[in-house]
């Protein structure tokens, strides 16, 4: 049975985003970016505050 995942955001996202015009899409690619590199067997679920969570790749 898999599991999702929930990992803590890296803070320094907020502020390389901050004031830039699209930085909702631009945070998002940051956090999926990151979770590939360090779970790549898993995917983005949802972000909920600074907490991303991922559900495991489908086989």
């Amino acid at each position: 049975m898999s599991h999702n995942l929930q990992v803590a955001i890296p803070q320094c996202y907020v502020w390389m985003t901050e004031g830039l015009p699209n930085r909702g899409q631009l945070f998002k690619r940051y956090v999926q970016g990151y979770m590939a590199l360090y779970y790549p067997s898993y995917e983005l679920d949802k972000i909920l505050g600074m907490t991303a969570i991922l559900k495991p790749l489908e086989d």
